[in-house]
């Protein structure tokens, strides 16, 4: 019997969770004996290429967005696997009008859903290519193949606002790398670990608020890792609350160690105004450490079970996210830091893929 193939499409493997995500999906399927292939638009020097199997092919395309992708497929007459994975929603689209009108390959094609759509649309900056994009999305995205979607709350609101098929999408949490683990006798010598892009999604004023508001009560070690297109703006922010309290701020804009800091910290926090799947709060509670976390769209209520694991706080009540993070910080035992079964969202992908 022959190797089934698949190709696991991604604008690049940069440091990011939907990034992380891929890699993951190609090491599972290329050690249970998958042909695996993950093609890139371009590839980053800070990157999780050194993580990918060596028996995972990586190629690059050389192009920069999604209609360069179908011009440079097309001029090198790339030839498809059974299966595509996408994890991106313009890419997808991108390749059911290729498969429809400009290829020979019918492959199967599942797009997985990287954020809540609904938001996530409208967050650019107004632009034709935009307004093409959010009549595209609604107009072709329903009639791909299928749909993987990272919780119950986002497979909601592809039925609601895109008017995909239910029985289309299947919901596969974001499966929790094995690099990720909880260490024993590990001193927690930081207060306040954020990890994340340094984007406008991620809630950046809130962040700064909750900061702000912990340090006035007592002394806090505070680390963020990730960097981004605000990282000026809020590094700003964090010097001037260096004056103001007594603060120690450990700044991180990349590692391949987030593990390290996962266990050094006593809580995680998250504060951004949507997510797809907050892959933070899953990591964090895997190497034992509890979360405080805005009950925003989607995925955290999937997660913490408030009071048992870590703390959900309605968006987006600063002063009540101050009291529940202080509480963890003066030791407040919750009683159970819940653990994460990856193997239980990778025999769902299986399924998916293999399904007629």
């Amino acid at each position: 019997m022959s190797q089934k193939s698949i190709d696991l499409f991604i604008d690049a493997i940069r440091k990011g969770g939907a990034e992380r995500v891929c890699v993951n999906y190609a090491n599972y399927l290329a050690d249970n004996g998958y042909k695996i292939r993950i093609v890139i638009f371009k590839e980053y020097e800070d990157s999780y290429i050194d993580l990918v199997d060596k028996r995972v092919e990586i190629i690059s395309l050389g192009c920069h967005d999604a209609s360069s992708m179908i011009k440079k497929i097309k001029a090198i007459k790339f030839i498809f696997s059974e299966t595509v994975i996408v994890f991106n929603h313009q890419m997808s689209i991108a390749l059911w009008f290729y498969r429809q009108f400009g290829s020979k390959d019918k492959f199967k094609l599942i797009s997985r859903n990287v954020n809540y759509l609904s938001r996530d649309l409208y967050t650019s900056k107004n632009s034709i290519k935009k307004w093409v994009t959010i009549l595209l999305t609604k107009i072709i995205y329903r009639r791909i193949d299928c749909f993987v979607a990272q919780c119950n709350d986002m497979k909601k609101d592809m039925v609601n606002y895109l008017s995909v098929p239910e029985s289309k999408i299947t919901v596969i949490y974001n499966p929790v790398s094995t690099s990720v683990y909880k260490k024993e006798n590990i001193e927690k010598d930081i207060d306040v670990l954020f990890v994340g892009r340094i984007s406008k999604q991620k809630g950046l004023p809130y962040l700064v608020s909750v900061i702000d508001g912990i340090v006035s009560k007592k002394q806090a070690k505070v680390c963020i890792v990730g960097k981004g297109v605000l990282e000026d703006e809020l590094d700003k922010e964090l010097s001037n609350l260096e004056k103001k309290h007594n603060i120690e701020i450990l700044r991180v804009r990349s590692t391949d160690d987030v593990n390290g800091y996962y266990n050094r910290s006593k809580s995680t926090i998250l504060t951004s105004l949507y997510e797809g799947y907050p892959n933070v709060l899953a990591e964090s509670l895997t190497a034992g450490t509890p979360v405080v976390s805005f009950d925003c769209q989607s995925g955290p209520n999937e997660i913490i079970r408030d009071g048992i694991n870590g703390y959900l706080i309605p968006c987006f009540d600063t002063e009540l996210f101050v009291d529940k993070l202080e509480l963890i910080l003066n030791g407040n035992k919750l009683t159970d830091i819940r653990d994460f079964n990856s193997e239980n969202s990778f025999s769902i992908l299986e399924e998916l893929i293999n399904k007629e």
